[in-house]
C-alpha cells in the first residue's frame, strides 16, 4: 500500500524521556524530504512539535535534550512541587523553542492541556509557547497546575494522549505517533512497587488515547518502546534510532 506524504499531519503523544522516538521518526522525515504540514502534541510531544513547528531540526533536539546542560535545567523533581523542575530562563529553553507565541510559529500546531478548573480539554493554536508547552507537559498530581488565563493547566495526555481531533476534517493524512504502544509481557509473581505506582499512574493514559488510535490516518509505534524508561536521559540514542527504524518500516513503500 502506497502511503501518501503530500499532505502529513503529525499527532506526537506523551511519553516523557521517550520523546527520543518522536524525534527519530522527525529525522527520517527530513532526511527524505518529508515535508510536515501541521503538527499536534501533548506532553513531551507538545515540546517536540512546538521545536519542530519552529524550524529546530531533530537532531538538533536531540543534541540539547542530550547535553549536560539540559540535565540542570530540565530535572526530574518526584513528587516535590513537579515532574520536572525547570529553569524556563536558561538559554537552552529559548534554544528549543526560540518562537514566543503559538501564532506566530511558521506551520500549524496544536498543543492539549486540561483545565482542573472547569473541567475541560483544550487544543490552544495560539498563546504562550512556553507556558502552554510546560502546561501539556504538567503531569498531574506530580506535577502542580500551571495558572494561564484564569485556568489551572495540566496534561492534556491523560484526556487525550495522541490529540488527532484538531487535525480531523481539515484535509490531513494524520500519523499519530504513539510511546505507549503495547506488547505482550510475561506477568510477574514478584510485587514491584514501582511498576505498580506506573502502573496505575498511566491507567488513564491508557484508556483515553483509543480514540486516536481507532480513528487515525496511520499509525506509527513499536512494542520495543516498552524497553525504554520513562524518566531518564542515558537511552535517548536508542530510543532515537528505534524511531528511525520504525518510520523507515511505516514508510518503505512510499520511497
Amino acid at each position: 500500500m502506497k502511503i501518501p506524504t503530500n499532505n502529513l499531519a503529525l499527532a506526537l503523544g506523551g511519553g516523557v524521556a521517550r520523546g527520543a522516538f518522536h524525534l527519530g521518526v522527525l529525522d527520517f522525515c527530513e532526511n527524505h524530504n518529508i515535508d510536515i504540514k501541521a503538527y499536534s502534541g501533548s506532553s513531551i510531544g507538545a515540546i517536540i512539535s512546538a521545536s519542530h513547528a519552529s524550524g529546530i531540526k531533530a537532531k538538533e533536539q536531540l543534541k540539547i535534550f542530550s547535553s549536560k546542560e539540559i540535565r540542570e535545567v530540565l530535572k526530574f523533581n518526584f513528587f516535590r512541587n513537579g515532574l520536572l523542575k525547570i529553569d524556563s530562563t536558561n538559554k537552552l529553553i529559548k534554544e528549543l523553542l526560540p518562537i514566543e507565541n503559538i501564532e506566530d510559529i511558521p506551520k500549524p500546531l496544536w498543543i492539549s492541556a486540561y483545565d482542573l478548573k472547569k473541567k475541560e480539554l483544550h487544543y490552544f493554536n495560539s498563546g504562550n509557547t512556553l507556558t502552554l508547552c510546560l502546561a501539556s507537559s504538567a503531569l498531574y498530581p506530580v506535577f502542580k497546575p500551571i495558572f494561564y488565563n484564569g485556568m489551572y493547566l495540566i496534561d492534556g495526555g491523560l484526556f487525550d494522549n495522541i490529540p488527532i481531533k484538531p487535525l480531523e476534517n481539515r484535509g490531513y493524512d494524520i500519523y499519530a505517533v504513539d510511546l505507549f504502544a503495547k506488547s505482550k509481557e510475561q506477568k510477574s509473581k514478584k510485587f514491584n512497587p514501582i511498576k505498580s505506582i506506573k502502573k496505575s499512574l498511566f491507567k488513564q493514559l491508557h484508556s483515553n488515547h483509543k480514540y486516536s488510535l481507532e480513528n487515525t490516518n496511520y499509525y506509527l509505534g513499536s512494542p520495543h518502546i516498552k524497553s525504554f524508561s520513562l524518566f531518564t536521559f542515558k537511552e535517548l540514542e536508542e530510543c532515537f534510532k528505534l524511531g528511525i527504524k520504525e518510520a523507515q518500516n511505516h514508510f518503505l513503500d512510499t520511497l
